[in-house]
């Protein structure tokens, strides 16, 4: 049985994090081939991400729940919440009531986790 030298451990260590680092900047670029790139705002991808969540579980949220479970400035989740609509990422809401991904987010989302998942299983042990 090889004992790993300390040095050897680092370079170990080193090497799956720059593969994790690698596999990061993939799965972006997979995000930009999937959706418009404005959607990779902090943001906006959040809000989108919340809202798979939230199907996944059955679960409602409305636009002031969306935008606090996301950390996100009002003013400017009401843009994002503006232009998700306007990109038909989002289905169109009244206020008060719940927000939900249209069924093509939703399966673009859907894609787009697979493939990141997919991406992601080529990480180094953590």
């Amino acid at each position: 049985m090889a004992i790993q030298t300390e040095s050897a451990k680092n370079t170990l260590a080193r090497n799956n994090l720059a593969q994790t680092a690698k596999n990061l900047v993939r799965v972006r670029c997979l995000g930009t081939e999937v959706f418009p790139s404005e959607i990779f705002d902090g943001h906006a991808w959040n809000m989108m991400l919340r809202l798979l969540v939230a199907h996944a579980n059955e679960d409602c949220l409305s636009e002031g729940e969306l935008i606090a479970a996301t950390g996100t400035p009002p003013g400017v989740g009401q843009r994002w919440l503006a232009h998700l609509v306007a990109d038909e990422q989002i289905e169109p809401y009244a206020a008060g009531s719940s927000i939900a991904l249209t069924p093509a987010a939703l399966d673009r989302v859907e894609v787009f986790l697979r493939g990141a998942s997919a991406i992601h299983q080529t990480d180094g042990p953590s």
